[in-house]
C-alpha cells in the first residue's frame, strides 16, 4: 500500500479517536457535578452501613421497584421484598472489614449514575479479604439515589 494511503487511513482512524478524547474531556455541567457528589456520598454511606451491619438500611438503599442482581452468568431483577428478606435473613452476615477501592463515577442521565470499580470483603476476622468488582446503576426514584442494578463479581487479588 503506497504511504500516502496509510497516512490517510491513519488520520481517519485518529479523528474518531480524538472525538471521544474531547467528550470525555468537557468538564461536567452544575447538575451533573452535583449527581456525581450525591452518588459520591451514597457509595460513602453504603459503605459505612455494611461495616455497620446496618441491615435495614442497606436494603433501603434499593429500588422499590426491585433490582437487577448480574454476575457470575446470572441475571435476576429481584424485588424489593426479596432484597429486604434477603438483609435480614441469617444467610447475609456484615463483614468484618469493608472497602471500597477505585470507585469511578459515569452521569448517565439527569438521574443516573453508574459506578463502577471495586471493594475488599473481609469475611471474618483474621481472614484474607475477597476482592470483588463492582458495578452499580443509581438511579434517582421519590428524590433519592437507589440502586437498581448491581454486579459483584468475585475477582484475582
Amino acid at each position: 500500500m503506497p504511504v500516502f494511503l496509510w497516512i490517510l487511513l491513519a488520520l481517519a482512524m485518529a479523528i474518531p479517536t480524538a472525538e471521544v478524547a474531547a467528550q470525555q474531556a468537557r468538564p461536567l455541567s452544575r447538575a451533573q457535578t452535583a449527581l456525581r457528589a450525591e452518588a459520591e456520598r451514597f457509595m460513602a454511606d453504603y459503605g459505612a452501613e455494611l461495616r455497620a451491619g446496618d441491615r435495614a438500611a442497606i436494603a433501603r438503599r434499593y429500588d422499590r421497584r426491585g433490582a437487577w442482581r448480574v454476575g457470575h452468568g446470572d441475571a435476576v431483577l429481584e424485588s424489593w421484598d426479596r432484597i429486604q428478606a434477603t438483609y435480614a435473613g441469617a444467610q447475609w452476615q456484615p463483614p468484618a472489614a469493608f472497602e471500597w477501592r477505585d470507585l469511578a463515577y459515569e452521569v448517565a442521565g439527569p438521574d443516573a449514575v453508574v459506578v463502577v470499580g471495586r471493594f475488599a470483603w473481609t469475611p471474618a476476622a483474621g481472614r484474607p479479604p475477597m476482592i470483588f468488582s463492582y458495578t452499580g446503576l443509581l438511579v434517582r426514584q421519590d428524590g433519592q439515589l437507589r440502586i437498581r442494578l448491581e454486579d459483584e463479581s468475585t475477582g484475582r487479588n
